[in-house]
């Protein structure tokens, strides 16, 4: 008879997996009670029914909490927005334009689902250099609409790629910040509207000037 005790696999990544879930959950709803600044460890590890020591094991402190809630929320957006287009290209769309709006509205929604979280990030109470990611994340969307219109065969100038994304960015602050859902939604299909009477076609060269390509 064998004395080897089987060890139940994976027990203690899930007992891991849960109290790190539950003390992003904890610094979710602290961050848009009190704010980031006024939120303290102590409130988080108490409400998550944690202790100080297993915060520091799965996170280096309170300002790694948000930027992994912005970066979940930044998933959450891209993995929908991505599924949006497939889906909208799955009908037999081909036009970029209704393409990138069917990418924009998705992105919306979750902003309307999640507006106290998105509220958070909109109003700028986080961590030093929280400002900075923002402000390369709006460069790289830039980026990566006119990428988007390129490969679509209808090239989109930068100019006009920086107005359709700057134009999502405040739509998105406004529609995060919004008093109730229905506001909210009301602020996204104005956005949207104004965006689907856009001509992203670049304007053909002038004397001096160079084409777009």
């Amino acid at each position: 008879m064998t004395t080897d005790q089987a060890v139940p696999v994976g027990r203690g990544t899930d007992r891991g997996t849960s109290t790190r879930g539950a003390l992003l959950d904890a610094a979710r709803e602290v961050f848009t009670l009190v704010g980031y600044a006024q939120a303290g460890v102590s409130d988080i590890v108490a409400l998550a029914g944690a202790s100080v020591g297993s915060l520091y094991h799965h996170f280096s402190g309170k300002a790694d909490l948000y930027l992994t809630l912005f970066e979940e929320l930044s998933h959450e957006h891209a993995e929908r927005t991505r599924a949006a287009v497939r889906s909208c290209r799955a009908t037999g769309v081909v036009d970029p334009m209704q393409l990138f709006l069917a990418g924009a509205r998705v992105y919306l929604d979750v902003c309307i689902e999640q507006r106290q979280l998105a509220g958070m990030f909109a109003r700028g109470d986080g961590p030093p250099g929280f400002e900075l990611l923002w402000r390369q994340r709006l460069a790289d969307w830039v980026r990566k609409n006119a990428e988007f219109f390129a490969r679509s065969g209808e090239p989109l100038d930068e100019a006009a790629a920086i107005v359709m994304t700057g134009a999502m960015m405040l739509a998105v602050a406004e529609v995060s910040l919004a008093p109730d859902s229905v506001t909210a939604r009301h602020l996204a299909d104005g956005v949207l509207a104004v965006l689907a009477r856009l001509k992203t076609t670049p304007a053909p060269a002038t004397a001096g000037t160079a084409g777009v390509g």
